[in-house]
């Protein structure tokens, strides 16, 4: 039986606990919730089939003698989904595997929001399962698919996208990491892109004067919408306007506009 330490957020961390809980073969050990997604983290922690004294919250990973229990618990598998926060190595070397969910291809578009930047630059767009190591998302690769962005995607739509095909991918794969079958492979540092968080607020403001094409318009005002909520924003009269697109294909027209209408 494999013993597992599972750092879970958001839907993907959801699913994941779900699916871990219903292999008789698994157990985790010990659950962390982050507390960025309450009613999600109730369902977490209910689906987990987790004792309450197995159930912690990030800060317990700043506590040694939290660390030094995990080191006796001598735990085969840490996996982070969705995971918020770097861990330090006094944590994630307690275990004798590792799995972290990135939702992009590796080594390109590290760090945050990687989905944004694929729709801006144009770079491939996919899912990644990885091991941990000091540095953000820098690990060796257990497994990756690349997942198309379509004309008519958004931030939204193709962030959906990711979250589904990385739990998949996950599924399909979990059995040979934890038994050994899978070996990771290391990634080619030379092909490395990383974005820090604060890039998106530096992309968000548009400046009225810039020249660019169509083109590289369109897929900068898709990918800062995200349902219905417009990021990227200019300002007319002292106030903040902000964009919003949707996007559609000619078959997605469900009525005919009258030319009085367009």
């Amino acid at each position: 039986m494999a013993k597992i330490m599972l750092l879970a957020n958001a839907d993907p961390g959801l699913e994941v606990t779900q699916f871990i809980s219903s292999l008789k073969e698994d157990k985790i050990s010990a659950l962390y919730v982050c507390g960025n997604y309450p009613e999600i983290d109730e369902k977490i922690i209910k689906n987990s089939k987790v004792c309450k004294d197995r159930i912690f919250s990030v800060e317990h990973l700043k506590n040694k003698k939290h660390l030094d229990w995990l080191k006796v618990e001598d735990i085969d598998v840490l996996i982070t989904v969705y995971w918020p926060y770097l861990l330090k190595e006094n944590a994630f070397r307690l275990a004798k595997k590792t799995v972290n969910f990135h939702p992009a291809m590796l080594p390109i578009n590290r760090g945050w929001y990687p989905h944004v930047h694929s729709l801006i630059d144009g770079s491939v767009s996919g899912v990644t399962l990885h091991s941990i190591d000091k540095n953000a998302d820098t690990g060796p690769i257990w497994a990756q698919r690349e997942v198309n962005i379509i004309p008519t995607d958004t931030a939204k739509t193709i962030y959906l996208q990711l979250q589904k095909e990385i739990v998949a991918l996950f599924k399909e794969n979990w059995g040979r990491i934890k038994k050994g079958t899978l070996d990771p492979i290391s990634q080619i540092e030379s092909k490395a892109v990383y974005h820090a968080k604060n890039e998106i607020k530096e992309l968000d403001e548009i400046d009225l004067s810039k020249t660019q094409t169509i083109r590289e318009t369109i897929n900068f005002l898709r990918a800062r919408s995200f349902g219905d909520l417009g990021f990227s924003h200019y300002e007319e009269n002292g106030q903040k306007v902000h964009i919003n697109v949707r996007l559609s294909l000619d078959m997605d027209m469900k009525k005919e506009v009258k030319d009085e209408d367009r």
